[in-house]
């Protein structure tokens, strides 16, 4: 009978990471303290190995699987695995033949096959191979081999996507890993963003090595693994939809969903402690427009830079905005930690690619971030949504988008939603806000918007300050909720006979922001299903 298998935390080891530590643990100790951290299977790799030594390394490992329930796979050596008895083998693409394998090992053991393209997934799947481990994500020093394409993401959902229609097409059952790069701080983006766009199915867990044969504790580097696989699994919001291509809600219930978002921020807190703390990396350009904008809002904003606070801020901090307006080198820096930390604490990010049209530089570091971090919303004028999605419709002059416009504004905003699995903002004359599942159309607003610096902008601090409690569960209200506000405050500030031009409407707009009741915003919220 064939052993059971739990693919949710894949350890793979590597004796040199011990070594080259100066670790006092044995292989044997580590993988135990690992499996006490929540290691579900482990796979010994030890390619530098003697047979001999191998097979002692094996043995006492075997031991300690054994006696804790998890089952022990043995990297390329057919040999090994027989000799201690394992539970089964891994094979690479260079190693041997899956069919081979399955003669020597017989039907009762495992046996897992890595792939890194659709081809190579549909014949291990033709071969009957018991789970694939899809690679690879992100670049590793544990692969050094130049063939190895670090494929993010999106390029690991293509293969599982294919390996499911696959499996679905045959009647086999795929069950996949993926691995590459993968830590505490990338878990939960990586197993959101590789779900099948088609079915929602998510990997069945993600396989480590340096994150756990690196550490100093390898039992509490596995707790906040599976902590951070469980969050990706089954808490974000992207786990909780049912399918991407049907909205189960009706246009009131959002409206009524958008409008708890704005009243719950609107409500005086009993103490400051729950006040949102909206940390901004953002352009130097709109810094006091936006902090204003967040104070009058409701939140509480924090403009720090520097990449050394990351780490010490982002346990207090409730949503990050990240504008690359004015973007530097030591902004770039501190902007990664951010995202990098914010990821660990599972923060929501809002990010506002401003001018990523204009210049390569800022087309590759926007890629950059959506592959390493991803974001919970991309806030974006048409040009800046042209860019990313690859479009010809709408281009950038500088910070600014030009052209007549998308043909079907509310299909690229919903295919951009459904490719980054976040919600989209598109800002203009009619602002189209998606999930991926629906549209929406905001029709308030005011011209005198577009006539001042940063109106764009604090649309990003807006919805950063009220998402922050809703991000996990329903970031489009909270995403309409900030873009309504906006919106409202502007038309409020518009119509006030003490406001001649953009110079006295800047003033007004921050104290409509702030003088925004929630009836007010309920009788004036104008947003439309598409």
């Amino acid at each position: 009978m064939k052993p059971s298998l739990d693919l949710t935390l894949y350890l793979v080891t590597d004796s040199g990471i011990l070594a080259s530590a100066k670790s006092n643990r044995t292989l044997a100790q580590t993988v135990e303290e690992a499996i006490h951290g929540g290691v579900t299977v482990v796979q010994l790799r030890e390619k530098q190995a003697a047979t001999s030594e191998f097979v002692r390394l094996a043995a006492a490992v075997k031991e300690v699987t054994k006696r804790m329930g998890v089952a022990l796979l043995i990297n390329d050596r057919i040999d090994v695995a027989l000799a201690v008895d394992a539970d089964g083998v891994h094979i690479g693409q260079d190693d041997m033949p899956l069919a081979e394998a399955r003669r020597l090992l017989g039907d009762d053991k495992i046996i897992g096959v890595t792939v890194q393209t659709e081809e190579e997934a549909e014949a291990a799947i033709a071969g009957g191979a018991d789970y694939l481990g899809i690679g690879t994500c992100y670049a590793t020093a544990t692969k050094r081999d130049a063939r190895v394409a670090q494929r993010g993401p999106q390029g690991i959902r293509s293969i599982w996507e294919h390996s499911l229609n696959v499996g679905h097409s045959t009647g086999h059952r795929v069950r996949a890993v993926t691995i590459g790069g993968i830590n505490a701080h990338n878990t939960v983006h990586v197993l959101t963003c590789t779900r099948s766009l088609q079915t929602n199915a998510p990997l069945d867990g993600i396989a480590v090595v340096s994150a756990i044969m690196a550490s100093d504790s390898p039992r509490d580097a596995a707790c906040l693994l599976r902590r951070q696989i469980e969050f990706g699994l089954h808490g974000s919001w992207v786990a909780r939809q049912r399918e991407l291509d049907s909205d189960v809600r009706g246009p009131e219930e959002v409206r009524s969903a958008v409008a708890r978002v704005f009243e719950r921020a609107r409500t005086p807190p009993a103490s400051t402690a729950v006040v949102p703390l909206v940390q901004h990396i953002t352009n130097t350009v709109v810094i006091n427009d936006c902090a204003n904008a967040c104070l009058a809002l409701g939140g509480s904003p924090i403009m720090a830079s520097d990449p050394s606070e990351q780490r010490d801020l982002a346990p207090a901090v409730s949503s990050v905005v990240v504008n690359i307006g004015t973007i530097s080198s030591g902004q770039m820096s501190a902007i990664r930690e951010s995202m990098r930390e914010a990821r660990l604490h599972n923060t929501p990010i809002v990010l506002d690619p401003v001018g990523v049209g204009a210049t390569a530089s800022r087309r590759d570091f926007v890629s950059e971030l959506l592959r390493d971090y991803g974001a919970h919303v991309i806030k974006g004028n048409a040009g800046e949504i042209a860019a990313l999605v690859g479009s010809a419709e709408m281009r950038m002059r500088g910070v600014d988008a030009v052209g007549v416009g998308f043909e079907d504004p509310a299909r690229v905003v919903r295919d951009l939603s459904r490719r980054e699995r976040c919600v989209v903002v598109m800002t203009g004359k009619v602002d189209y806000v998606s999930d991926g599942c629906s549209v929406y159309a905001v029709h308030n607003g005011h011209r005198l918007q577009g006539s001042i610096t940063g109106s764009g902008c604090m649309v990003g601090t807006a919805v950063a300050t009220f998402i922050h409690s809703v991000a996990h569960d329903d970031p489009l209200a909270g995403a309409l909720a900030g873009v309504v506000a906006i919106n409202l405050a502007a038309e409020a500030a518009a119509s006030r006979d003490d406001v001649k031009g953009p110079g006295t409407f800047r003033a007004a707009f921050i104290d409509e922001i702030h003088n925004l009741t929630v009836d007010r915003f309920v009788r004036g919220m104008r947003i439309e299903r598409l």
